[in-house]
């Protein structure tokens, strides 16, 4: 069964939105690994604000190819961000659908990108997954 796709560029990463300010994972929650940090151009869709990227720092393991985002600091950069641009979209919910390549985050830096141009460089997410502590780190399923 093929999974709908946004973007027209191939999905990769599988993410995880982190809701745990007290949760930082420098080991993988899926394989134990050592995580990287790793600076990725996030393309988030805001109800009734559009799309915009943030070129956050995350955390990654690249044998899993997990990149975890963590809510507080997102949702803080949105705010800051939003709170000159659009202060009525500050706390509107939001969905973090993929990235873009950095030379088409540059290229959207140095001029409006409209959303069709914006779906047209979007690499969706393989998966999003999550996670709770139960007793340790492990899938939402078990």
């Amino acid at each position: 069964m093929d999974i709908p796709r946004l973007g027209k560029q191939p999905p990769r990463y599988t993410f995880f939105l982190n809701p745990y300010t007290d949760a930082r994972f420098s080991k993988c929650p899926q394989c134990e690994g050592k995580t990287r940090q790793k600076k990725l151009p996030l393309v988030i869709h805001i109800d009734d604000g559009g799309m915009m990227v943030l070129n956050k720092t995350c955390r990654y393991c690249p044998a899993c190819e997990l990149v975890i985002a963590h809510k507080d600091e997102i949702e803080a950069q949105m705010a800051f961000y939003f709170q000159r641009a659009a202060p009525e979209v500050i706390g509107s919910d939001y969905l973090v659908v993929g990235t873009v390549d950095r030379a088409d985050w540059r290229r959207g830096t140095e001029g409006d990108m409209s959303p069709q141009n914006m779906i047209e460089v979007l690499h969706d997410f393989k998966d999003v997954v999550q996670f709770k502590f139960v007793g340790g780190w492990g899938p939402k399923d078990l």
